[in-house]
């Protein structure tokens, strides 16, 4: 599968792109997508290692077993992305199953007349794991496109290159009866996996570390829950108090969507970061802020009307201003929903339902402006 001459390097690679996956994703950002990632580049280091010996001990098993361990480790990389959108399944036991069956049937016959029969399926199996990588990185949406980029570039070659090897065997038992490939042919086909396997191993390092470095990004459950609970203690506080000067503000980035597919991956941080900024600028220090996603902010704010009202202007005006550092042209804004304990009572979820209703309201009348829920009667 590799060239000889590649090996040595193709194992440090291997072994330096493990511990990247380890030190910058696995113990940075601790997870099941990291901790799966960071034993499928285990596995690789494993099996690149192994075919360095191999050919040190000119072995042909133990050659074919490295094959089988550098064919099977992508298979935890698509249960690692399965793992990093949070999907019901993660089918790590089928998973585990080929990388313990792959190097297994493979050195079982690495002496055998049915070897280039074994490794040319294997090697579509392994192809299967690519397009299904390929389907995971689809999923991910248009919000990680940059992320998942050099991946599925690679996963798509990897398919590709599959598809292509099996023709040329089909076509060659067609044509001599046999599948094996004559000394000049394996030559070639070796080195392109050479290149192919330093190839495919870079682009599932940065796709990997891009993933686990922005897999904490978005607001989670956990500070979700922690904003809640103190937003509704505030309320409850408020209502023994007879305390009416509080709101619920719900902030959202207008066009989100658009910017994103105008915008490079990192132009569109850089828009979203420079966001953060404006809201949390224009936010009195004694607002509770919980952030929803990359272009949302849910606020509880102890003012009365008519400060909420000067704050509210102070932040579209903020958002709204030309930025020299600003990587787009497009003039940004901002809808905010404005709901308060007067129009909706202190119930937190009433007040978080009723100002989303109005943002959306904002948002729908063209972005750039708030509408507050109206008190009954």
């Amino acid at each position: 599968m590799i060239n000889t001459g590649t090996s040595v390097s193709y194992a440090v690679l291997a072994l330096l792109s493990t511990g990247l996956v380890v030190g910058l994703g696995f113990l940075a950002r601790p997870s099941r997508a990291t901790s799966l990632w960071a034993f499928a580049f285990t596995i690789a280091t494993i099996g690149s290692f192994a075919w360095v010996a191999a050919d040190t001990m000119g072995s042909l098993p133990l050659r074919a077993a490295a094959s089988g361990l550098l064919l099977g480790a992508s298979a935890f990389v698509w249960v690692g992305l399965r793992a990093w959108r949070d999907a019901a399944r993660l089918y790590w036991l089928p998973a585990l199953a080929y990388c313990v069956a792959s190097p297994l049937l493979l050195a079982a016959t690495a002496t055998s007349t049915h070897y280039a029969l074994i490794f040319r399926l294997d090697f579509a199996v392994a192809a299967v794991v690519a397009a299904l990588i390929l389907v995971e990185l689809i999923r991910l949406g248009s919000e990680r496109r940059g992320e998942a980029l050099p991946l599925a570039l690679a996963s798509g070659g990897y398919v590709a290159f599959a598809i292509l090897s099996l023709i040329d065997g089909a076509v060659r038992f067609a044509q001599t009866g046999t599948i094996a490939a004559d000394a000049d042919a394996l030559g070639l086909v070796r080195e392109l996996n050479s290149l192919g396997s330093l190839v495919y191993i870079v682009c599932a390092l940065v796709t990997v570390l891009l993933l686990a470095r922005t897999a904490s990004a978005p607001a989670g459950p956990a500070a979700s829950t922690c904003f809640a609970d103190v937003a509704a203690d505030r309320l409850d506080r408020a209502r023994a108090a007879g305390d009416q000067w509080w709101s619920v503000l719900d902030i959202r980035l207008d066009d989100p969507d658009d910017l994103r597919d105008a915008s490079s991956a990192i132009a569109f941080a850089a828009i979203t970061d420079g966001f953060a900024r404006d809201v949390r600028a224009a936010l009195p220090a004694d607002a509770d802020i919980d952030a929803r996603g990359d272009t949302g902010f849910v606020v509880l704010l102890p003012r009365p009307e008519g400060a909420v009202r000067q704050v509210l202007s102070r932040l579209l005006a903020r958002v709204a201003a030309a930025d020299a550092a600003q990587p787009t042209s497009v003039r940004l804004s901002a809808s905010i929903g404005w709901a308060s304990v007067d129009a909706v009572g202190y119930d937190l979820d009433d007040m978080l339902e009723a100002a989303a209703a109005r943002v959306t309201e904002a948002q729908r009348r063209g972005g750039d402006r708030w509408e507050r829920t109206q008190i009954a009667g």
